[in-house]
């Protein structure tokens, strides 16, 4: 089934391995084929990577944009998901990380992606209240 995605002027996009950037108009691309497909919002860089959930995302959106180097990722991603269990024990976190490992081994990255933006959500929001303790 085709994908139609909207770029607004000047928006970036990855398709594939490239990273496509629209012009001074709207944008409307239809994707025929399967390969990742992410707007520029839904990317994180690895140097925007500063907490941990950030760091369990830029593993899954690799292994989103590079399939023929997801096992590489895996041990990366499974760090990440330790560190996070290990410091925030906690039943949500437990939930959205099996949720995240779920959609990865069905290969539904990007669904694994919009989860762990629950799971940066969820620090946010923990990050903020101890923040406000001290």
């Amino acid at each position: 089934m085709p994908l139609k995605i909207t770029l607004k002027p000047h928006e970036k996009a990855l398709i594939g391995t490239a990273v496509i950037s629209n012009g001074a108009t709207k944008a409307e691309l239809v994707i025929l084929n399967k390969v990742p497909v992410l707007k520029e919002r839904e990317v994180i860089s690895p140097d925007d990577a500063d907490t941990v959930a950030k760091k369990i995302y830029v593993s899954i959106l690799n292994m989103y944009a590079n399939p023929r180097q997801e096992k590489e990722y895996h041990d990366i991603y499974f760090s990440f998901v330790r560190d996070f269990i290990d410091a925030v024990p906690n039943e949500v976190v437990f939930g959205l990380i099996m949720e995240m490992s779920q959609r990865i081994l069905e290969g539904d990255h990007y669904q694994a992606l919009k989860t762990c933006r629950k799971l940066i959500e969820f620090e946010q929001e923990v990050l903020s209240h101890a923040q406000g303790k001290d």
